[in-house]
């Protein structure tokens, strides 16, 4: 019974909440032209620049033992803050146009790496991409996309209650309930933050 419930309400969620999933997927699509296009028109300085900072990153971090605990909590600091960023924009009635520039950044930032990685790399570059960028973002994608949209979702329901008489009523149970969802999206992302600690460094390694 409990399963059925929770179906329907993910299939209510969804119908509800399409054109939001879909603004937010365009703006992450958007952010990853951005990317690509912004590696393709840098001047060879700046690529040239880029590159020797990415060799010597590299042949730095492969002479090293990798600690995993400092890397772990780096990773973390890289990525749960964009969730918490996104989570407290959803609190407020002016948050929807920053949350897709998130949503943008992020793609962009995915875009340019990957772009940057083939461009420059070559037939190792598509190696790192598809190994050490991509799999982790397979988990972060799903993760920000949902959390947009749940975020903007409450800031549209807040602003579509803001003119009731009692607008406030059950403000903390929703508030407690949209925090919880955002604490398990939290918990999946884990599963592509342990990616990128435990096995992306050891996968550039092997490349390098």
């Amino acid at each position: 019974m409990k399963a059925v419930s929770f179906k329907n309400l993910i299939t209510n969620h969804l119908q509800n909440n399409l054109w939001l999933y879909i603004l937010s997927a365009i703006c992450l699509c958007t952010g990853i032209v951005l990317g690509v296009y912004t590696v393709k028109y840098m001047s060879g300085f700046e690529k040239s620049d880029l590159l020797n900072y990415l060799s010597s990153f590299i042949k730095t971090y492969n002479s090293k033992s990798i600690n995993y605990n400092q890397l772990f909590f780096q990773t973390i600091k890289n990525n749960i803050p964009i969730l918490l960023v996104v989570w407290f924009l959803g609190l407020t009635m002016i948050g929807i146009p920053i949350i897709l520039v998130v949503d943008v950044l992020k793609g962009f930032t995915i875009g340019f790496t990957v772009t940057f990685f083939v461009n420059g790399l070559g037939f190792k570059g598509i190696w790192f991409a598809l190994l050490s960028v991509i799999p982790q973002n397979i988990v972060y994608i799903p993760c920000i996309i949902i959390g947009s949209v749940l975020a903007m979702e409450f800031s549209l329901m807040l602003i579509k209650d803001n003119g009731k008489k009692h607008w406030t009523t059950n403000i903390s149970s929703r508030i407690m309930s949209y925090s919880m969802a955002f604490f398990i999206i939290a918990i999946f992302m884990f599963i592509g933050l342990a990616f990128e600690t435990y096995i992306t460094p050891n996968i550039i390694k092997l490349i390098a």
